[in-house]
């Protein structure tokens, strides 16, 4: 059986567009040269980087037509195992937008249908993946005709197998999985803030709002603050950690760089917080690039070193 490799599960998957333009106008036609296709969705994300880290990654979850196509020829090119099920519906575009002065804008499609019988045959596919892997990484928005407990079933699925379970999503379908108990999740500050319905002005309420998460069962509890930083909460231990100072090209794709360095640094053995540097060192140096959900490995290393992981 293989081991020491990560599953990714993106069910709204997409084709994304990145465009450079000097200024995005309301109304007007706008210009530009040498779009950035890449097969989208944060879970793509996430295997791309893991990928580029050397990790043995198999990707799976939902596409279908000409986006599906895309996103499938997109994974040969990688060496990136897929287990895609395919779906009637047209997998969703999305598109972002950098002007001259670093505005981003971005327009996500909701995405299509999912059926009945296309859920069932996910489940039933699913399995023998989660048992060929190691750490399980579940990312991004529900699509159309599923529920958060889809969610719930898959990583009730991989903790039965004694699987580490990172999920990295929002909202109601977040809300829902907590007492599932996954064994990392990773809101930012405004989804942590709607989590425990109040504001969390000083560091110490947003220890105070990361422990009553924990209290789910949840070991690893990981709060990004942009470029502030993140607040580490493992097992009761506080962390901060403090990235790099660059001159970002895109922050599109970073929060699932992050989450591909964690879960190379489970793979690798680390320690939590060898793994959060790792995972901060490869969100920035997906930040250094335009296309989405890349890193360049070679240097991640110095940025590594850059990385500062404090006690609190």
């Amino acid at each position: 059986m293989a081991r020491h490799s990560v599953l990714t599960i993106t069910l709204n998957a997409s084709v994304d567009t990145y465009y450079r333009l000097e200024a995005l106008t309301i109304g007007a036609i706008t210009r530009t040269a040498n779009p950035v296709r890449t097969a989208g969705g944060k879970g793509l994300n996430v295997a791309r980087v893991l990928k580029q880290l050397g990790i043995d990654v198999t990707a799976t979850g939902f596409v279908g037509g000409r986006n599906g196509d895309f996103i499938r020829a997109e994974l040969r090119k990688a060496g990136i195992k897929d287990e895609f099920i395919e779906i009637e519906g047209e997998t969703r575009q999305c598109l972002a937008f950098m002007d001259r002065l670093k505005n981003q804008t971005e327009i996500l499609e909701e995405g299509p249908l999912i059926s009945e019988e296309e859920q069932f045959l996910f489940k039933k596919e699913v399995g023998p993946l989660l048992e060929r892997s190691e750490v399980v990484s579940i990312s991004g928005s529900l699509p159309k005709g599923t529920s958060p407990e889809m969610y719930q079933w898959i990583i009730e699925e991989a903790r039965k197998r004694g699987k580490r379970v990172l999920l990295d999503t929002s909202g109601k379908a977040l809300v829902h999985c907590l007492p599932y108990a996954p064994f990392l999740v990773k809101p930012n500050m405004e989804e942590l803030e709607k989590l425990i319905g109040r504001e969390c002005a000083r560091d110490e309420d947003v220890w105070a709002a990361m422990e009553q998460i924990a209290e789910n069962g949840i070991q690893v509890v990981i709060v990004s603050n942009g470029g502030k930083g993140s607040f580490v909460l493992h097992n009761g231990e506080r962390l901060k950690v403090s990235p790099p100072k660059i001159e970002a090209v895109s922050s599109v794709g970073s929060g699932d760089a992050f989450v591909a360095g964690f879960a190379a640094g489970l793979i690798y053995g680390k320690s939590i917080g060898e793994c959060v540097a790792l995972a901060t060192a490869c969100g920035t140096a997906n930040a250094l690039e335009e296309k989405t959900g890349c890193i360049q490995p070679e240097l991640v290393d110095g940025l590594l070193e850059k990385v500062n992981v404090e006690h609190v």
